[in-house]
């Protein structure tokens, strides 16, 4: 929309006689304006939507909350990656739920600013044997979730468990280099270094949600991610 309202402006000032050198950036300027208003919109709606889907989620009313999120769907037409991001929301939830068959159609689709989402559909292709596939869509994840620990962290325990041990080991070298003095990384580097298992426990109730192991107590669902604004901006 905002586009358009850019080549409408250019269009009449053209017919007003107007230079270009005047009208290109008025019209852009007008398209912009518009583009973030929308933008600002639609990311109010959509929080407002998460919010009521996720106090449903809190009561287990896994289906209800689904049905929820879904009316975001209709500010698809209005800013780019909403369809995407509510794809990640959605896939995440029935991931959780282990309704894999539901999910990965949707963490296929799910934006890839979703980091989230493409690292549960890395899982679900490593346990496939799809290993390149896995690693593909991982590296895909940290070009959105570059600085995030546990993003690192679980990608180097899927590749551990590859038998890639060393690969695992440079990816939290990686990660380390970016997330400077990050315990946890560090803890595990060493682990894997020493031939130990890794420790992902440490990472809590965000660890649990890639279901990879069982916590002790689970009191309630792990917290979906929420939408970024970068995501809603495009």
């Amino acid at each position: 929309m905002g586009l358009g309202v850019a080549i409408g402006v250019v269009l009449l000032l053209a017919l007003l006689k107007v230079t270009l050198w005047i009208g290109i950036p008025l019209g852009l300027a007008g398209g912009i304006a518009l583009f973030i208003w929308r933008s600002r919109q639609v990311q109010a709606r959509l929080e407002g939507i998460f919010t009521r889907a996720g106090e449903l989620m809190k009561k287990q009313q896994f289906d209800k909350a689904i049905e929820v999120m879904k009316e975001g769907y209709a500010l698809g037409p209005w800013q780019f990656m909403v369809k995407g991001s509510i794809d990640g929301q959605i896939g995440v939830v029935q991931y959780v739920r282990k309704k894999n068959a539901e999910a990965e159609p949707l963490l296929r689709t799910a934006s890839y600013q979703h980091y989230i989402a493409k690292a549960m559909l890395g899982i679900l292709q490593w346990q496939r044997g799809e290993k390149k596939q896995a690693r593909e869509t991982f590296t895909l994840a940290l070009k959105a979730g570059k600085k995030e620990s546990l993003l690192y962290a679980v990608y180097a325990y899927v590749l551990n468990e590859m038998k890639e041990r060393d690969q695992a080991i440079a990816i939290l070298n990686k990660g380390l280099a970016i997330c400077q003095g990050d315990e946890r990384l560090l803890a595990n580097r060493n682990s894997l270094q020493n031939n130990k298992p890794m420790k992902m426990k440490v990472y809590g109730e965000q660890w649990y949600q890639f279901m990879l192991e069982r916590p002790v107590i689970r009191q309630e669902p792990p917290p979906y991610a929420r939408i970024s604004k970068r995501a809603l901006k495009g």
